[in-house]
C-alpha cells in the first residue's frame, strides 16, 4: 500500500510540473461544431489557446470552413487533423497543421466516409488506418492513410452492420456510433446504438481489413450503446449507453462478458437524459468521467482496476446545456466541456487526489460545439 501511494503522489507531482510547464506555452484547442447558414451559425472548426496557469481560453477564430465537422481527430503524427462532414453523403477531411505555434490548417484531402452521416473517427497507434462510424447507413469503414502525403487512399473497406431493437425512434435500423481498436490493436469493437449490439472484428493490420468475429448481445435491449473505451490494463471495456443513461462494464478477454451496469444520473432525476461521452483519466487511470445531456452534468466515477467496477463520486453541473463532448488536457489537471445547446465551452479543474471537478471562472463562446481536442505541446 505504501509503494502504491508513493507512486500516486509521484504521478500527481509530475502532472503538476507538466501543467506548470504547459502554462508557459498555450495549448492549441480545436473545436468541432454543427454548422449553419445564418450569420450567427458556426462555419467549421474553431481554435482556442488554453493557458493552464489561469485556465483561460483565448479565441483564435475560425481556422477552416467545412460543413458539420462534428468529430475531429488529431492524427498520431501531430501533423494532420481529420474531421467528418456529418451529412448524407458523408466525407472525411484531412487538414495539415501548418505550425504548432499557430492554429492555421490547410486542406489536404477529402474522401467519402463510406456511408451517410459519419459521426466518429479513430485510428491505429501509428495512424496508418482511419476508422469511421457512419450512423445512418449502418456502415463502418477503414480508410488507409498515407503518412507522407497526408492523403486518404481510395481503397476503403466498408462493412455493413444490420439489426434493430426496441426503441421506435432511435432503433429501427443499425446505427454504429463508434469503432475503436483495443489497446493491443488486435480487435476493433463497434458500438451499434440501433441494434443494442457490439460488433467485434479482428483487425488485420497488414492490409487494413476487418474480419467479423462475433456480435455481442451483452447490451440490454433499449440501452443504445454510444461510445466505448478500453482500460489501460487491457482487461475491461466501458460502454456508455445513450438511451438508458448508463455504463456497462465488460470483461474484454477472452470474450466479452458483463460484470457491472451503473447509472450515469442520480436516482432522484426523472426527466429525459441522454448519456454522451466517457473518458478514463489519461494519467491517473483510477477515475472515469461521463457526460449527461438533460441532467447536464459530468459524473465522476472511481475505477477499481482489479475488478473493473465503478463507484460514483460526484455529479457536477456543466454550466450549460447538452454536454455532447469533453476532453482532459495534457497534465491531467483541466477538463473542457463542449455544451452544444448553450453554445459554450466551460473549463474545470481536476483534483488529482479525489478525481473531483472544480468549476473555474473560465469559459468561451462558440456556436453548437460538438467536439474538443488539442495538440500536445
Amino acid at each position: 500500500m505504501f509503494f502504491k501511494a508513493l507512486i500516486t503522489i509521484l504521478v500527481i507531482l509530475s502532472s503538476l510540473v507538466s501543467a506548470k510547464t504547459d502554462g508557459n506555452v498555450p495549448i492549441l484547442v480545436y473545436v468541432g461544431t454543427y454548422t449553419g447558414n445564418t450569420e450567427n451559425d458556426s462555419k467549421g472548426i474553431y481554435a482556442f489557446a488554453f493557458n493552464s496557469e489561469d485556465s483561460s481560453l483565448k479565441p483564435l477564430g475560425l481556422v477552416v470552413v467545412t460543413q458539420n465537422p462534428t468529430f475531429v481527430l488529431i492524427h498520431p503524427s501531430q501533423r494532420y487533423i481529420l474531421s467528418v462532414n456529418e451529412v448524407k453523403n458523408g466525407t472525411v477531411n484531412v487538414f495539415k497543421i501548418n505550425s504548432k505555434q499557430t492554429s492555421e490548417l490547410t486542406i489536404v484531402d477529402q474522401q467519402s466516409s463510406g456511408g451517410s452521416y459519419p459521426i466518429y473517427l479513430s485510428s491505429d497507434r501509428l495512424g496508418h488506418h482511419i476508422f469511421v462510424a457512419n450512423y445512418m447507413s449502418g456502415t463502418v469503414t477503414v480508410l488507409p492513410f498515407d503518412m507522407n502525403s497526408g492523403r486518404l487512399q481510395c481503397t476503403a473497406r466498408i462493412y455493413q452492420q444490420m439489426g434493430s431493437s426496441v426503441d421506435p425512434e432511435s432503433q429501427t435500423s443499425s446505427h454504429p456510433h463508434c469503432i475503436l481498436l483495443d489497446k493491443k490493436e488486435e480487435y476493433a469493437i463497434s458500438a451499434d446504438l440501433g441494434s443494442d449490439e457490439l460488433y467485434v472484428y479482428r483487425f488485420m493490420s497488414m492490409n487494413g481489413t476487418l474480419k467479423k468475429q462475433y456480435i455481442s448481445k451483452s447490451i440490454e435491449a433499449g440501452d443504445g450503446p454510444r461510445h466505448i473505451i478500453f482500460s489501460n490494463n487491457h482487461k475491461y471495456v466501458y460502454v456508455i449507453n445513450e438511451l438508458s443513461s448508463s455504463i456497462t462494464v465488460l470483461n474484454h478477454y477472452p470474450a466479452i462478458r458483463v460484470i457491472q451496469k451503473i447509472s450515469t444520473i442520480p436516482e432522484n432525476f426523472t426527466s429525459t437524459n441522454y448519456a454522451a461521452e466517457l473518458i478514463i483519466h489519461p494519467i491517473l487511470d483510477k477515475f472515469l468521467y461521463a457526460s449527461n445531456r438533460g441532467h447536464d452534468s459530468i459524473v465522476v466515477f472511481a475505477v477499481d482496476n482489479n475488478t473493473g467496477h465503478l463507484t460514483t463520486i460526484q455529479h457536477v453541473h456543466v454550466q450549460g446545456r447538452t454536454p455532447r463532448h469533453f476532453n482532459i488536457l495534457p497534465g491531467g489537471t483541466h477538463l473542457i466541456v463542449a455544451n452544444q445547446d448553450s453554445d459554450n465551452l466551460v473549463v474545470f479543474l481536476i483534483d488529482l487526489t479525489t478525481g473531483k471537478l472544480i468549476l473555474t471562472n473560465s469559459s468561451a463562446q462558440v456556436n453548437k460545439p460538438t467536439y474538443v481536442t488539442f495538440l500536445s505541446p
